[in-house]
């Protein structure tokens, strides 16, 4: 569904093509020094709440955006069983305050974003 990696201290989220309708783009950049926090979430989807412009299956999967009733906005893309991170923005990027993402490395991932960041 989703393919992460760092280069030249960018984040950069690169969408499968048929989540990228829900996502509304191919990928998503953010510098590294925009990312306030990263936190681990053994159920992404379970975090991503309100008012959604997206895919919805339930008990599968989530994929779009989902605006919380605090006017949070997050980019999501999480599915079942797949742990995943939530990584909070400083600042609104691309209409975004907060990406939830399911990688099945979540730990390497926020390690790998807190290690570059540090």
């Amino acid at each position: 569904m989703i393919r992460t990696e760092i280069r030249d201290e960018v984040l950069v989220a690169s969408f499968a093509p048929w989540t990228r309708p829900f996502v509304r783009r191919a990928e998503m950049r953010v510098p590294l020094a925009a990312i306030r926090e990263v936190r681990l979430e053994a159920d992404p989807r379970a975090a991503a709440s309100g008012m959604h412009a997206g895919l919805l299956i339930s008990g599968l999967m989530k994929v779009g955006t989902w605006t919380g009733l605090n006017g949070v906005r997050r980019l999501v893309c999480a599915r079942r069983d797949v742990p995943g991170v939530r990584i909070v923005l400083a600042g609104r990027i691309e209409n975004v305050d907060e990406l939830l993402l399911s990688v099945p490395d979540a730990a390497g991932l926020r390690a790998q974003i807190m290690g570059a960041h540090a």
